[in-house]
């Protein structure tokens, strides 16, 4: 695997609102071959309009998947 077939994520940890709770917080950095992915998405579906709506669908079909697979 080369540099072009990953991607980052960085965490950081928040204070939530109206509490003393710490609540982590995840940036995701869309480069190389998911950017790729997410513009080829994006361009030949209208349901995603940018990378937002794309990693939203993502995560919820992912994890729908998963748990699923747990059943």
């Amino acid at each position: 695997m080369n540099s072009e077939d990953t991607f980052t994520i960085m965490k950081d940890m928040f204070g939530k609102k109206g509490s003393e709770e710490q609540v982590e917080g995840l940036t995701l950095i869309i480069d190389g071959k998911l950017k790729d992915v997410f513009d080829t998405i994006i361009a030949k579906s209208n349901d995603y309009k940018n990378y937002t709506d794309v990693l939203s669908s993502v995560i919820v079909h992912g994890v729908n998947e998963i748990i699923e697979k747990l059943k």
